[in-house]
């Protein structure tokens, strides 16, 4: 049994002589726009939809940057790009590479990769009177156990050097095809004759008195570190 409306269409529909004919003429004409107004919205909609399938956020450049500029917020905006063609490395979000300089020129509207935003300094974070000094310390098995962020006490012939000194860098590991170590804790014998350097935060009176540490027949400053709890 039809329902209430689809049973007074049919009345309306079989109703008699000419007014039935008048009145399949306009259902037929509205049905007719109703498939031309489904047609058309299927297009708009296809037109709209990304050849690339989903769209990503991408950083590009609000204006003309120049190398060494710093990347910020007002100089960015976040523009949506296809998947399939965003950059490798695309920065996707603007505090990725917010207060950075950059290492390329950009024109506008290009994307922002990561990699054409050097990250921030070593000493990002760091009180303003520090500074960063390189230092070389003979005992690798020390260096081995020290990471970024950690604190340490630099031991010199006569005392301490460097009191809670933050660790910014730990010189990176190479290794031969002999076993050797170069430039990093450890080697195949335990020794490394180059000593292994660091990176730390320190002030200037410190940067003076860790240069005038004696030197041993190696030319190493003669330090030793002790790595302090946080």
């Amino acid at each position: 049994m039809l329902p209430t409306a689809g049973r007074a269409l049919a009345d309306w529909l079989r109703g008699p002589g000419r007014r039935r004919e008048w009145r399949r003429r306009v259902l037929r004409r509205a049905l007719a726009a109703a498939c031309a107004v489904a047609v058309v919205l299927g297009i708009v909609a296809v037109a709209r939809a990304p050849r690339g399938g989903t769209l990503t956020p991408v950083v590009v450049a609000a204006r003309p940057l120049a190398v060494g500029e710093i990347a910020t917020p007002d100089a960015l905006r976040i523009v949506l790009f296809p998947a399939t063609l965003v950059p490798d490395g695309a920065a996707t979000a603007v505090a990725q590479v917010v207060g950075r300089p950059l290492t390329a020129t950009l024109n506008r509207g290009e994307p922002v990769t990561t990699d054409r935003a050097r990250p921030s300094s070593v000493l990002a974070g760091q009180p303003m009177d520090l500074l960063a000094f390189h230092v070389t310390i003979p005992d690798a098995r020390s260096v081995s156990m020290v990471r970024p962020g950690d604190r340490i006490d630099l031991v010199g012939p006569v005392g301490v050097v460097a009191r809670s000194a933050p660790v910014l860098a730990v010189d990176p590991v190479f290794t031969t095809d002999f076993g050797a170590v170069l430039n990093g804790p450890g080697s195949s014998s335990g020794d490394n004759l180059e000593g292994v350097g660091l990176t730390v935060a320190v002030d200037q009176p410190t940067i003076l008195d860790l240069s005038a540490t004696q030197q041993d027949a190696l030319g190493r400053p003669q330090l030793s570190l002790v790595l302090r709890s946080r």
